[in-house]
């Protein structure tokens, strides 16, 4: 079965695979090939697969919540963020970096808006007082 997944900024992973599960809003789900058609919300946290080339090897997925999709044999999986690896060791460290960059990010926007409200707030004061 083909599973892709899928970013804002584009594909994360196009590839065949023999196993998928993931954890979504209605408890964890296993998809095998010519399991029946299916639309779930994903959770944050890990997907696992198992590649059809390396059916004993199992890579991991740490990835965003999100909408997936699997419909005949394609499964797509819709997210924010997603960081792929095959070693939890590393998929928790870049995991953990691409959070603090997230919040930096994050910080920045809200210093940003937090200015443009006090810029908003000093223009409209100074036109009330010239209307007076």
């Amino acid at each position: 079965m083909r599973f892709k997944t899928l970013m804002p900024s584009g594909v994360v992973l196009d590839r065949e695979v023999g196993r998928i599960r993931i954890d979504a809003k209605d408890g964890s789900r296993t998809f095998l090939p010519n399991h029946a058609d299916f639309v779930t919300a994903v959770v944050p946290g890990l997907v696992s697969f198992t590649p059809s080339e390396e059916p004993d090897t199992e890579v991991f997925m740490a990835c965003d919540r999100g909408i997936l999709v699997k419909e005949g044999e394609t499964v797509s999986l819709s997210v924010r963020r997603a960081v792929i690896g095959s070693d939890l060791a590393v998929l928790t460290k870049a995991i953990g970096a691409e959070f603090k960059k997230v919040e930096e990010e994050r910080k920045t926007v809200n210093a940003a808006m937090a200015r443009l409200e006090v810029g908003l707030t000093r223009g409209l004061m100074q036109l009330n007082s010239r209307r007076q």
